[in-house]
Formats: structure tokens, sequence, C-alpha cells
């Protein structure tokens, strides 16, 4: 494991903290990845292939009986994230086959459920819309008045520059409060085998970012999606459920979480 004083050269990205990986991840990346989930403190663990993980599933851990199979690569931060982002292309026929068909009748869902909202809380009449990661709301405002005031989750950031989706589970420059509902998307990927919900970050379309959406629309069972597009990316952010009326100076304002409380004093 390396620590935060590490770095390598690279001769594609200079100077960069250093990763571990095996050799046999080094040469195809496109295959099963073992290693634990990105943390605040170890953001690129270390990782092994299937060959490597039946030697350390032996011994239960890496030492001087198996660390030979692996032969450990030096990886630089930026290469471990490409290669690892490119593992998503492991899959066999049938899993893709039923990745699609889920991804589809998400992408369904959410456009009704969206166009539903919008009418609903008339968002289309509001000029600004602001969101506030600490808070954990998107505000929709005229003129400085608040009139829609929306609970919401961050799912993850498509960037237009480098085309790379990644999760918000994986995004530590994220609050928790905002960043971890997302941790339910990875493990519904854990459960049904859908690499792209636990591959922390990999190459993306403007498309995958809403396909995405979609699918984190469902499994945490929120009432819509926005995006929140800036010059070279967007966010994916969830109304999760509940709804109330709230008054705020003098101004009647939705506070949406999901319920309608609207006929409420």
């Amino acid at each position: 494991m390396p620590n935060d004083s590490e770095t390598l050269q690279c001769s594609t990205h200079g100077e960069s903290s250093v990763t571990y990986v095996c050799e046999h991840l080094a040469e195809n990346p496109a295959q099963r990845w073992h290693c634990d989930y990105p943390g605040q403190d170890t953001p690129w663990p270390d990782a092994w292939c299937d060959r490597c993980n039946v030697e350390f599933l032996k011994q239960g851990e890496w030492n001087d009986a198996n660390q030979g199979v692996a032969n450990i690569k030096l990886f630089c931060a930026s290469c471990y994230e490409r290669s690892k982002g490119e593992s998503i292309a492991f899959a066999d026929p049938a899993s893709r086959k039923r990745w699609s068909a889920f991804v589809s009748d998400c992408c369904k869902e959410l456009e009704q459920k969206n166009e539903q909202l919008w009418k609903r809380l008339s968002l289309s009449s509001y000029k600004r819309w602001d969101w506030n990661q600490d808070t954990a709301e998107l505000v929709f405002s005229n003129d400085g008045v608040p009139g829609v005031v929306a609970r919401i989750s961050f799912v993850g950031s498509l960037s237009t520059k480098s085309n790379t989706w990644l999760w918000a589970w994986a995004n530590f420059s994220l609050v928790d409060v905002i960043r971890e509902s997302a941790i339910a998307i990875r493990e519904y990927g854990e459960k049904e085998g859908f690499a792209s919900l636990t591959i922390p970050k990999w190459p993306a379309t403007q498309e995958d970012g809403w396909h995405m959406a979609a699918v984190a629309a469902r499994v945490l069972g929120a009432e819509g999606a926005y995006r929140d597009l800036t010059c070279d990316s967007w966010s994916s952010l969830m109304f999760p459920r509940m709804v109330e009326r709230r008054v705020r100076n003098h101004a009647e304002t939705t506070v949406y979480d999901g319920r309608d409380y609207s006929q409420a004093a």
C-alpha cells in the first residue's frame, strides 16, 4: 500500500502518486479487478486479477509464499484510474443484454417521472436554480424569491473534458450528506452484477451520464432527476421522496421531497 509521500514520474502524466496492480491487470485491464472500494485515505487501493486472487485466497493475505505470482507493477494514479475504467468492458453477452434492457426501462420511467414532476411543480416557470451540497437542497426561484426547494441527493458527474463518469460514492470532495445515498447504487450493482455501477470512474458519453441518472432514480426510488450543467461537466441530482409546504418571508414556497402536502395549511 503506497503512502501519501510516494510518487513516480509517469511518461504520460508526469509526477503522480504511486499505485500497485498485478502484472496481469497491467497487461490487460479489461477483466475483473479484485480490490477494495476507494476511500478518502485510499483512493487507489491495491488491485489484482482473478488468477492472482486464487493465490491470495489460499493464504488469506499477500506474503512471501504468493506475492511472486502477482508480480506487482507500479502505475501512476491517472493510469490506474484509466485502466480500471477499461474493466467496464468485462461482461458476458447475457449480462450486457440484461443491463441494456434494465437501462432502457429506467430511462422510460425517469422520462415519465420528470414530465409529471415538471408539470406538477411548474419548474419551467422559474428563472433561476441553485443547489447547495451542505444543505442538500436545490432551490428554484424568481427574482430572489424561492418557489420550490427540493431535497436532493448527488449521484455522479460527467466530465465532457475527459469524457468520464465519476460516481458520487467515489467523489470525496462532496460532503457525506449528499454523497452517501449513492452507495446504495453501488450495492445494487454488486447484487445484480452491473459493473457500470461498481466501477468508480469510467469512459462515458453524455448519453451514459443520463442513463446513470435514470438507473439511480430507479434504485433510490427518486421522484425525478436534474442536471447541473457547467462549462466542462454536468452533475446528476436526485429528488428523493417526501413533500411539505413552507412559508418563508411571507412568500409561499414548496419544499419538495416526494409526497404531496399541498392541501395542508
